[in-house]
């Protein structure tokens, strides 16, 4: 987990703050959490690849005594392009879950993993068992923040009505053998009409913000169950006031049979999906995140399923990238290069 904020060094500013997640009893725990946490591997086979981790936390307390669970959904991004074997692609998607137990003693709370769930659900990718953690935490309001030896992971609770960046149901739905979706649909990638409630983005004072205006473009070629050959293609104009964006990106969605054989949505050999969705969002430092607010169909096809659904992206910057996760996926945005000419939807 790469490290988000700070403990020790902001311990003492939080001292004299209002603590609305703690009472006469101590720190009070129960609830659902979330955390995000990026970072780039620096050691073994995989280094230079970026390890992106979602966790969803679900804590109970009674007295002292913590008990409950989380789910991490891992996603790795090749860091130079060439596809993982297990995968097939730049890319690979797991989860695991943990049983976690601790208790809170003289205001300090303590957490530790009991076990991993083994993964019922056959994946090749699967990274397997790893080395149980111990942890140490600290509570300020809405955020826990947790520490184990040097990786740091601050949590967001979720208050009730509203919906947390990666739902349970979600997440449920992930632990199963996805549906392959019709010939000639394009595959949901994110879950509709539904109000998502986030903490801001925390401040690093002195830390200026990136610059992410302008525009960015994502392309995958691959093939769908079947053998048909896809072709995806994103493009994004983001504009930037101070720590806040908004703008658009159009998504096509490009397909070709492969065995000589015509769509009958279409009565022809191919088809394509173009979809507008709109966006705002906030930046601090190289951290950005983005909310989908609306999306219009740009070229109706007898082809599309409908299927689309509104997301929330978390991402990091760097000269000329931005790394999103969404749900348990992943992409990167690249700045197109100027002497390539780019396509304008």
């Amino acid at each position: 987990m790469a490290s988000i904020g700070c403990v020790a060094g902001c311990a003492a500013r939080r001292q004299g703050t209002a603590n609305a997640g703690s009472s006469a009893a101590g720190p009070q725990v129960s609830g659902v959490w979330d955390a995000v946490t990026s970072g780039t591997i620096d050691e073994g086979v995989a280094a230079g690849d970026v390890k992106i981790e979602k966790q969803e936390w679900h804590l109970s307390q009674s007295g002292s005594a913590i008990r409950g669970y989380y789910i991490a959904a891992l996603t790795y991004v090749s860091g130079d392009g060439r596809p993982y074997v297990c995968s097939r692609q730049p890319q690979f998607s797991a989860l695991q879950r943990f049983e976690v137990a601790g208790h809170v003693q003289a205001g300090a709370i303590e957490i530790q993993e009991l076990g991993q769930a083994e993964n019922q659900t056959a994946n090749r990718c699967d990274p397997g068992m790893r080395q149980l953690a111990r942890y140490r935490g600290l509570l300020d309001g809405d955020v826990l923040t947790l520490v184990s030896g040097r990786q740091q992971t601050r949590l967001y609770r979720i208050h009730a009505g509203a919906t947390a960046m990666m739902p349970a149901g979600r997440l449920a739905a992930a632990e199963t053998t996805p549906t392959v979706p019709a010939r000639g649909a394009e595959s949901p990638t994110t879950t509709a009409g539904r109000t998502v409630s986030i903490a801001p983005l925390p401040v690093t004072p002195g830390i200026a913000n990136a610059d992410v205006s302008g525009m960015w473009v994502w392309e995958h070629q691959g093939s769908v169950p079947g053998g048909d050959q896809k072709q995806e293609r994103e493009e994004w104009h983001v504009e930037q006031n101070g720590s806040k964006i908004s703008g658009y990106y159009d998504r096509i969605v490009h397909q070709v049979s492969t065995d000589g054989h015509a769509y009958r949505c279409s009565m022809a050999l191919e088809f394509q999906i173009a979809t507008r969705y709109q966006f705002s969002g906030d930046i601090s430092g190289d951290e950005v995140r983005i909310i989908e607010s609306s999306y219009e169909v740009l070229s109706p096809s007898a082809c599309d399923n409908g299927k689309r659904r509104l997301d929330v992206y978390q991402g990091k910057v760097s000269s000329d990238e931005i790394r999103l996760i969404w749900g348990v996926g992943g992409q990167i945005l690249r700045r197109p290069r100027p002497d390539v000419p780019t396509q304008r939807f």
